[in-house]
């Protein structure tokens, strides 16, 4: 059994991540009128491209956290999430522009992600990834 907080970071990562697909496919005609995306030559199909390839990474990265109980995944998460943070902190005027509901979105989905992020440090977790995802037999954490 995987400790609370593993549940937890399962469930507001996921959550974060259907946000970010229902905001991209809401804002991909905004994406491709974007001058510098229009000027570029990139259709549709890479837009759509990347975006797969981006979310089949945070899958993967879940997958590896939450199942494996991998350090580095963790890690890489971490590090991946506080980068996110700091570039999205300046594009907020741009996307207040595209309105409140664009807006929203990425706030709610960077506010998901940070505090999916906070439960991977807490006690019951490190403890969980320290035993590389065994539960110990006393382990009370996983119901608290």
């Amino acid at each position: 059994m995987r400790p609370n907080s593993i549940v937890q970071f399962d469930r507001f990562y996921l959550g974060s991540l259907v946000l970010a697909v229902i905001n991209s496919a809401l804002s991909m005609q905004d994406t491709l009128s974007d001058p510098r995306i229009a000027s570029s030559g990139l259709g549709l199909g890479f837009l759509v491209g990347a975006q797969v390839f981006s979310f089949a990474l945070i899958l993967l990265l879940w997958f590896f956290i939450s199942r494996n109980a991998s350090n580095v995944a963790k890690w890489i998460l971490t590090v991946l999430t506080v980068a996110g943070v700091l570039m999205t902190i300046p594009t907020l005027p741009a996307l207040a522009g595209r309105g409140l509901l664009g807006t929203g979105a990425v706030v709610v989905i960077t506010a998901l992600q940070i505090v999916a992020v906070v439960f991977l440090f807490r006690p019951d977790a490190k403890a969980w990834f320290a035993r590389k995802g065994d539960v110990a037999a006393d382990d009370e954490s996983i119901f608290s």
